[in-house]
């Protein structure tokens, strides 16, 4: 099965695209990849989840806090409830402006994944983007061509459906 990273905002879920490539992945049998909180993670892994037949899991890749416990513990809000299969990571949310070089969770999620799909988002996105292009992670972007204006110039957009599918379709086929 191959691992489909879905990236976006954590705040808007941007459900008109979200959930129709969650679907998709889930009926391709593949596995979702996300950072497991909400916005465009859940609004994806919720549509992931809720697809009758799906053969994969949905994969949350969750950042930490400390616990005097348990060494970590998820941040609130983390992970969604449509993520099966949780993976806490000793890292903290990647704040803005911190180096590209500087290890986090956005390194789990984009080495992990096999194709990348980025929806519109902020600076934890712009860092996936980032990174995706610094490791030569096929992707694509999804969604309206303005929101995606502070991303890099090598990121290639649509806001079709058919576009997206057939990218990751094509990406897969060259594994």
């Amino acid at each position: 099965m191959a691992i489909i990273g879905v990236m976006g905002s954590g705040q808007e879920e941007w459900a008109e695209y979200a959930e129709p490539l969650g679907a998709w992945i889930a009926g391709a049998g593949h596995d979702l990849l996300t950072g497991g909180g909400g916005g465009v993670m859940r609004s994806a892994a919720r549509a992931f989840h809720g697809t009758p037949g799906r053969r994969g899991r949905s994969i949350g890749i969750l950042p930490s806090e400390p616990d005097p416990i348990h060494g970590h513990a998820p941040l609130p809000g983390y992970p969604n409830p449509y993520i099966d299969l949780p993976i806490l990571t000793p890292f903290a949310r990647k704040p803005a402006g911190a180096p590209l070089a500087e290890l986090s969770r956005n390194h789990v999620n984009i080495l992990t994944s096999d194709v990348i799909v980025v929806l519109p988002g902020r600076h934890g996105t712009l860092d996936e983007v980032r990174l995706a292009l610094r490791f030569g992670k096929p992707m694509i972007g999804f969604g309206p061509e303005l929101d995606f204006q502070a991303m890099p110039a090598e990121l290639r957009t649509t806001g079709d459906f058919g576009t997206v599918t057939a990218f990751v379709a094509d990406a897969l086929s060259r594994r």
